[in-house]
């Protein structure tokens, strides 16, 4: 039967899986393990290094649980790397990446806000509608339709910046899905942006095979973005799970959607199931 690792291999693999991240550009990170608990110690200029560090931690066998006790310190860094002669493009990237990676934390929970408050809204005041009779879609053809545009254009463009942070905190759990997931994610952000275009009442055949491709399209590519991604973090091991619930039943929605043919109130609750993921993803996010 083979041995568990000691605390002193457990530390050698971790160091040495650190050295080789040479993106991270970390030269002061120290760890210790005690009975298979990693303490991670040292200072660090972004969350994403935070959240980098305790990827590759707990990938390494044998770690049993993570006490992370680094210290995020931007400025000092930043002067310093800025004012070195020896600053790399490389380096550059992940100092403004490192800089803007907050803001891109909020993007996601700014837009799906904005949304929630628009669509809801533009259903209060849309005389007679019916979110049990009337779809998502009809809030476009109503009196309503400058809010429902402008919450698609807007959740669906500030979906991107905040799925690229998201993806870099699950960086090496596995590459395929992860890139897979990320560019399903891009276009289907775009889709759901373009959702929110207007009725062309000139060219009302087009704009209805124009709208219910990128209505489709939005809406197919969400749910795997949310499905693929919910996977991932299920093997991260850093999402409760209740969050993990919540990701896959849009899977089991889509299924539901299509056994009703598209029943309006199967389709609102799916459409509400994706946008509390991506809140709480933001929010996950924000406060790690």
């Amino acid at each position: 039967m083979k041995m568990e690792n000691s605390d002193e291999e457990i530390q050698d693999n971790i160091e040495a899986k650190i050295s080789k991240e040479k993106s991270l550009g970390l030269t002061n990170i120290k760890t210790s393990v005690i009975n298979g608990i990693v303490i991670i110690e040292g200072s660090i200029i972004s969350f994403w290094q935070r959240a980098r560090i305790e990827t590759i931690t707990r990938a390494v066998k044998g770690v049993k649980g993570i006490v992370n006790k680094l210290k995020i310190n931007p400025k000092s860094e930043i002067i310093r790397d800025l004012m070195s002669k020896d600053l790399s493009n490389e380096r550059l990237r992940h100092i403004v990446d490192a800089h803007l990676s907050k803001i891109e934390c909020f993007f996601g929970l700014i837009g799906v806000s904005f949304a929630i408050v628009f669509v809801i809204f533009a259903a209060l005041v849309t005389p007679g509608y019916n979110p049990l009779e009337d779809t998502v879609s009809s809030l476009g053809r109503g009196i309503a339709k400058t809010l429902f545009s402008i919450a698609f254009v807007l959740s669906g463009s500030l979906t991107i910046p905040f799925i690229l942070y998201l993806e870099k905190t699950l960086i090496g759990i596995n590459e395929f899905v992860r890139r897979i997931a990320t560019a399903i994610a891009v276009i289907s952000s775009v889709c759901v942006a373009l959702v929110g275009i207007l009725p062309d009442h000139d060219n009302p055949d087009a704009f209805m095979r124009f709208h219910g491709t990128v209505t489709l399209s939005g809406f197919l590519g969400s749910i795997a973005t949310i499905c693929l991604y919910t996977f991932l973090m299920m093997k991260s091991n850093e999402y409760k799970l209740y969050h993990i619930i919540i990701g896959y039943a849009t899977g089991f929605e889509l299924i539901l959607l299509a056994i009703t043919l598209f029943n309006p109130l199967v389709e609102w609750i799916l459409v509400v199931n994706i946008m509390l993921w991506i809140l709480i993803t933001s929010i996950r996010l924000i406060l790690s």
